[in-house]
């Protein structure tokens, strides 16, 4: 396996090991979204900045799906995450960061934390 391979690899690892820490569930349609949006955004951050004009079409294009459909799919599978969330665990990455209005991080700032979470991880190893 290249260079690439084994990055792309880690990358993976590092995005479903951070997911299973903050409690996303694995059988909802929003996980595989998030997880594809998170490994996107690690690896292109400009991303980050476009959500839905950019990161969503993208995840939907790989996924077979809308950017509707994404969009939903991983705002649910992020409310449910936070429903079940091991507190401790949630404020070592969004303390700070909750929306006003539903007290729970927005899609695009679960995605950009935890992409810049997971590069600066993976940074410090190479």
């Amino acid at each position: 396996m290249g260079k690439s391979g084994k990055k792309d690899n880690n990358i993976s690892k590092a995005v479903c090991d951070t997911l299973f820490r903050l409690s996303v569930p694995a059988h909802m349609d929003g996980y595989d979204y998030l997880a594809t949006a998170i490994e996107i955004s690690v690896k292109e951050p400009t991303y980050i900045s476009r959500v839905t004009k950019t990161l969503y079409p993208e995840v939907a294009k790989r996924h077979n799906s809308s950017q509707i459909k994404v969009e939903a799919a991983i705002r649910n599978a992020i409310s449910a995450a936070y429903s079940r969330r091991e507190e401790s665990e949630f404020s070592r990455y969004f303390d700070g960061l909750m929306s006003r209005r539903t007290n729970r991080p927005t899609n695009s700032m679960f995605i950009a934390t935890v992409a810049r979470k997971i590069r600066a991880e993976l940074m410090t190893v190479d």
